[in-house]
């Protein structure tokens, strides 16, 4: 089956005034329907640029990222912007909701990009709603939610679309642990159940050793990436650890978070 998404070779630089910093350089991996991949590395270690590519949020400089088989490179902003909406779904630590939209507004904004008419969007909204357990909470507006609350509710709307792969940054980086731990079994539960792809990015290790899959980076390189039948679920594999390519210096991808699934910002007030 072809990967959900695939990196060969991949680099990324930026540019700092006079100063190119490689954040990235010869960075390869696969990730398949229903893995479930922790990407560990402490700041400047190049992991949220490696989510950037992986999300298609960010191009690479040189090598290629493959999204259900396509090639960012070669994309217009158009085209990328809507493999995106169908492919991948984003969870991040800061929520991203809009303020003034409700809870199932903000599931289904998604949709709304995705051209999904009025009916049948706020349906699946609502039944995503109901399978992260908030369903009763559809008419609030994020102001009234707790810090999980809301949390469920950005993973709804990662979700809604059916996407093939879930990226999550720091899920858990602003709740508490209780909640945190919550939220980690609501996605372990959504990745066995659904086989969608979970990749999360994560400085804490306890929440790494839940996955079935760990990349390891430091320096803005892959320095292991093993398979383990500990962790939450059933893995299955043995340990592969295997560095791949080298880098200097540290960087960050660019990326309009808020909007990633969704596509561009129309008003940030409009119902869904």
């Amino acid at each position: 089956m072809r990967p959900a998404i695939e990196v060969r070779q991949a680099a990324r630089a930026y540019r700092v005034g006079e100063t190119e910093v490689v954040a990235l350089r010869g960075v390869s991996l696969t990730l398949h329907r229903g893995e479930h991949l922790a990407v560990v590395g402490p700041s400047g270690s190049g992991k949220s640029t490696l989510l950037q590519l992986l999300g298609g949020l960010d191009r690479p400089t040189a090598g290629s990222v493959l999204l259900d088989g396509r090639d960012t490179a070669t994309l217009s902003q158009a085209e990328l912007a809507r493999i995106r909406n169908r492919v991948i779904g984003f969870v991040f630590q800061g929520f991203h909701l809009q303020p003034r939209a409700s809870a199932l507004d903000n599931v289904a904004l998604p949709l709304v990009y995705g051209g999904v008419r009025r009916a049948e969007r706020r349906r699946r909204a609502a039944d995503m709603l109901d399978r992260v357990g908030l369903g009763h909470r559809a008419r609030h507006l994020p102001g009234q939610l707790s810090g999980g609350e809301q949390q469920r509710v950005a993973v709804a709307r990662a979700l809604v679309t059916e996407p093939a792969v879930l990226l999550a940054d720091e899920p858990t980086g602003n709740l508490d642990s209780a909640t945190g731990e919550r939220l980690l079994d609501l996605l372990a539960d959504l990745n066995a159940e659904h086989r969608v792809a979970l990749a999360i990015v994560t400085h804490d290790h306890e929440v790494a050793a839940r996955a079935r899959r760990q990349i390891v980076m430091r320096d803005g390189r892959i320095v292991s990436d093993s398979r383990t039948v500990s962790g939450n679920g059933n893995g299955n594999g043995s340990d592969s650890g295997n560095g791949n390519g080298n880098v200097s210096g540290s960087g960050s991808g660019s990326g309009n978070a808020q909007h990633a699934t969704a596509g561009p910002d129309r008003s940030g007030q409009g119902r869904a």
